[in-house]
């Protein structure tokens, strides 16, 4: 009996403390967090808002960065300001707790801004302004900056005074402009950001001298054309299948590098071109272009130098130009000369981001001009000589003005009297590349093999992709940089290959990629067999190459862009269907895409067709945006025919910019 009731004060209390254990459970449950919580970043602080937060009569707090508590009570919407905090990523968790026990809970994070952010901030580029006898009148770059707010410019006036004037920054406007008189000195300016108007930290560019400028004199000024009007060239040498090469060639030719440029601070892309005066003549003029990404218009374009009346009736698109920004904005132009019969010209803008006016700076033989910019090291020039047929040259600068001695970088005889090289080159970084072919004994049409060569000090010692040393000028023809020996390649019973090499690029880790085009030898028409288009990788190990076109000629010429690990390549790959135009340099425009590192590819989107005319050097910006993605111009390319210039967006969008002009800014039209 006594072991009987035992058992059962046993079991009740058993019952009991199980009871107990699932009352806790059920107080110990957690329900999900219901409200909106917020959390935004400001200097060295943060702001935290809820709303219509459900707290169960439980208590709200925030846990800051894992060990700083703000409880904010029962109340189911507010804000608060936490402040102390380092810059840099902060975690935020919004807790609701009750008798110490955390009931529902929401975790958030956003980067805290501080001194790093200021100091990485940019100023609002003045895109052109005169400063003289104490007046300022400038018109502010139309880009915008994520959080851009005002510009601020103090001074002291005639009396004294310290005086503050400022240009708040207004979304619905596309030209600010200041005028400021009565400047005694001192002028100095800054810009202003605000990220985060609920937060309503300002943040400030350090102060800048404005320095005085004049009015540009008028000797400076450039002449415009009332038009985009490119140049028709014939090269000759006629066969039953057409010249060697002739058409438009206002974009010509790949190895005048770059044409064009995007500068983010002005949000323009300033872009040149061989040009001529009329759509019946073939008058070269050196011109420069511009279109304004903000309000989609083009700049009525200015002739940088006039070939034809300068250089005694030139016409030939070799002397066309190049383009690059330096780190003030202002715009250098490279006029190419030709042979040793013209020498090259070095030209740069009067006012930063603007075409109007420029000065000639320098002139001396080169080129083929290619050149690259570092806003540490200054220029970097990449150019052709003609002694001995065509040798590669360097040189460097850091202001445009003063060039080191002229270098050597390739001269392969290989026991003939001649050397020749055409060459692509880019920058990546610091990192200095170039790839280049052969010419046998200096002749042109024998362009062969694929060289490779890189920098990584400005120049001073070269080294192949893998490290190796090598030594400049280059002139073995078994150098430890040549990639491909098409000069001996045997395929199908025919030995040898022309080699044209059409761009230089860099995948996603800055290794180089190399298109180029091969064909039996360099005559037009069906004797010259398909031209076949490939691209060669260096993927860190070893170089991979691809094919991935046939085209009809060995001057359709295209270029690749990199886009993350998406490669495209845009170029004329599809014959005319015109039988006049088949033949030709160039054709339809078609675009190719690469998402594994260029082993395979897939034609994703046809740009032209049906065009009546050919378009061919496709040309890939500098920087490039993707409302200005490439340009190229047009032609017949079985006579003489007015030439037209193009420009494509990232998706494909193509506009012909306007032959004719009344206005200084003018919409370009579409084509597609």
């Amino acid at each position: 009996m006594i072991h009987g009731l035992r058992s059962i004060f046993t079991l009740l209390i058993l019952l009991l403390l199980g009871c107990e254990s699932v009352h806790k459970e059920e107080d110990s449950a957690q329900f999900e967090f219901q409200g909106k919580v917020d959390v935004i970043a400001g200097k060295n602080r943060i702001l935290i808002k809820w709303d219509n937060v459900n707290n169960q009569d439980a208590v709200l707090q925030f846990v800051i960065s894992g060990d700083r508590i703000l409880e904010v009570g029962h109340g189911t919407s507010g804000q608060e300001f936490v402040g102390g905090l380092s810059e840099g990523s902060v975690s935020v968790v919004a807790q609701l707790v009750d008798g110490g026990k955390v009931l529902a809970e929401l975790k958030k994070s956003v980067d805290v801004l501080g001194t790093r952010y200021e100091a990485g901030l940019q100023r609002w580029a003045m895109s052109e302004y005169s400063y003289e006898n104490g007046v300022l009148k400038c018109t502010m770059a139309t880009v915008v900056y994520g959080g851009l707010y005002a510009e601020e410019f103090i001074y002291t006036d005639a009396e004294g005074e310290i005086v503050e004037y400022s240009i708040r920054y207004d979304a619905a406007k596309t030209v600010h402009m200041a005028h400021i008189d009565n400047v005694a000195g001192g002028l100095k300016r800054r810009t202003v950001y605000m990220p985060e108007e609920a937060v309503g930290d300002f943040y400030y560019t350090s102060y800048t001298d404005v320095a005085p400028k004049a009015d540009v004199p008028s000797e400076y000024i450039c002449k415009t054309v009332d038009g985009y009007r490119g140049i028709w060239f014939d090269l000759g040498q006629s066969t039953d299948y057409g010249s060697k090469y002739c058409g438009g060639l206002g974009t010509y030719t790949m190895k005048h590098i770059p044409m064009a440029i995007y500068s983010r601070e002005a949000d323009k892309t300033f872009f040149v071109y061989g040009g001529t005066t009329k759509s019946d003549e073939k008058h070269l003029l050196c011109m420069i272009g511009c279109y304004d990404h903000a309000t989609g218009l083009l700049q009525k374009p200015r002739i940088v130098m006039d070939k034809w009346e300068q250089t005694e009736g030139v016409k030939d698109p070799h002397d066309d130009p190049t383009v690059q920004i330096d780190k003030d904005g202002y715009l250098w132009v490279f006029v190419s000369g030709r042979s040793t019969k013209r020498d090259g010209r070095v030209y740069k803008s009067m006012r930063p981001y603007d075409i109007t006016a420029f000065e000639l700076i320098s002139e001396f033989e080169m080129a083929y001009p290619q050149i690259m910019y570092s806003a540490q090291r200054g220029f970097f020039f990449f150019f052709t000589k003609y002694d001995g047929k065509r040798r590669l040259y360097y040189q460097s600068s850091t202001d445009g003005r003063t060039w080191t001695a002229t270098e050597g970088l390739a001269n392969i005889k290989a026991g003939k009297s001649n050397s020749g090289h055409y060459q692509i080159s880019n920058i990546c970084g610091n990192k200095l590349c170039t790839a280049f072919n052969r010419h046998i004994n200096g002749d042109v049409d024998t362009r062969t093999n694929i060289y490779y060569v890189q920098s990584t000090d400005w120049g001073q010692t070269w080294t192949t992709a893998d490290g190796q040393t090598v030594t400049t000028p280059i002139t073995e023809r078994e150098s430890n940089c040549l990639l491909r020996d098409y000069e001996n390649y045997e395929a199908d019973g025919v030995k040898g290959r022309n080699c044209y090499i059409k761009d230089l690029n860099f995948d996603i880790h800055g290794n180089p990629i190399i298109l180029y085009v091969l064909s039996l030898n360099h005559l037009t028409g069906p004797d010259g067999g398909e031209r076949e288009w490939h691209v060669l990788h260096w993927d860190g190990q070893k170089w991979n190459e691809s094919m991935f076109a046939k085209s009809t000629h060995c001057y359709d010429s295209g270029s690749l862009w990199v886009d993350g690990n998406t490669w495209t390549i845009i170029a004329p790959t599809m014959p005319s269907s015109d039988t006049g135009l088949y033949w030709g340099a160039g054709g339809e425009i078609q675009e190719w895409t690469s998402t594994d590192s260029g082993k395979t590819w897939t034609m994703t989107k046809q740009w032209t067709s049906n065009s009546g005319t050919n378009h061919t050097y496709i040309r890939r910006p500098f920087y490039a945006d993707e409302g200005f993605w490439a340009y190229w111009a047009d032609g017949r390319t079985d006579k003489f025919s007015q030439s037209n210039l193009y420009f494509g967006t990232k998706d494909g969008k193509i506009y012909r910019m306007p032959y004719d002009m009344t206005d200084e800014w003018q919409a370009p039209e579409e084509y597609n």
